[in-house]
């Protein structure tokens, strides 16, 4: 039995073309790490993105404000912001609210929350026999008109 690194082996691979089909090439005896396996152990991200935002209303309505500012601007298209008026929304953002730091991905998460319960009032209001109470600040109907929301939601 001859060793991988043995003179004598090499000498014999070079002058068979049969063995040398079975020694290792050099790019197949240097090993490089799998991206799929780099050894380190992936909690499944950066812990920067795993963090929940703690939104309050005061910074909702910072939000809002701004959505509504850039609203016009010329930053959206038919799908949604573009990449410029989106950064410059979370810049302004972070401008207004100086004690948080979001990213990107957090406030178009918030701004997805804000559609959807937008879209859920406008249905509400839209039933028959509901209105909206100014001092409250919310819908109110009567059962069978919250009844027939919940079937069409």
């Amino acid at each position: 039995m001859v060793g991988k690194s043995s003179a004598k082996l090499n000498v014999i691979a070079r002058g068979s073309p049969k063995l040398s089909r079975f020694l290792p090439t050099t790019s197949a005896t240097k090993k490089y790490p799998s991206p799929k396996c780099s050894g380190a152990k992936r909690s499944g991200g950066s812990p920067q993105g795993k963090q929940r935002a703690d939104w309050n209303p005061t910074f909702d309505k910072s939000l809002v404000e701004i959505l509504h500012e850039y609203k016009d601007s010329g930053y959206r298209s038919d799908n949604g912001w573009n990449i410029e008026g989106c950064n410059k929304m979370v810049k302004e953002f972070h401008r207004r609210n100086k004690s948080v730091s979001y990213t990107r991905a957090q406030i178009q998460d918030k701004e997805c929350q804000l559609k959807r319960y937008y879209k859920m009032l406008k249905a509400a209001r839209m039933q028959s026999g509901s209105k909206w109470n100014e001092q409250r600040n919310m819908v109110e109907g009567s059962a069978a008109m919250w009844e027939n929301l919940m079937v069409v939601s």
